[in-house]
């Protein structure tokens, strides 16, 4: 009996979803940028070294602190973000494709202008970030589409 609960236990715990999850890319200047999403918390974002980061969103105190997820369909594809406000920039994690290009990275946003894009150098998964029940992006239309293209 005790072999069957302990299985029963662990089996449960196994398959229940995840409470956090952690999408992590190391980018093209070898440096590397996370989110971490936890299911009632706020998500946060790093970006540097492994040592040492550089930027850690979101910053305490600031009026202009949001967190925002978005998703578009492209005709042959698609794309999914998670956009972290820090005054009047914005740091958007983004996965997405479409006819003729691909893009998994970083892109930084001053206003509604890329200022810097860093790729990833494996695929981040990024999609999931979209079953944390955070807010849906109002202006996704500036950062659902392909930075390059900005």
């Amino acid at each position: 009996m005790k072999k069957y609960l302990t299985g029963m236990v662990v089996t449960g715990l196994l398959s229940a979803p995840a409470l956090a999850q952690e999408f992590t890319c190391q980018l093209e200047n070898n440096k590397y940028v996370s989110v971490v999403v936890e299911k009632g918390k706020t998500p946060a974002y790093r970006y540097g070294t492994l040592a040492k980061p550089e930027i850690t969103l979101p910053v305490k105190g600031n009026a202009k602190n949001g967190v925002y997820v978005g998703q578009t369909a492209f005709i042959g594809g698609g794309s999914a973000y998670i956009r972290f406000e820090n005054g009047p920039f914005n740091y958007v994690v983004y996965s997405g494709m479409g006819r003729g290009w691909e893009f998994t990275g970083l892109a930084v946003y001053k206003g509604d202008k890329v200022i810097n894009k860093k790729a990833c150098k494996t695929d981040l998964g990024i999609y999931d970030v979209l079953n944390y029940g955070l807010p849906e992006d109002e202006s996704g239309e500036i950062y659902a589409m392909d930075p390059n293209s900005q």
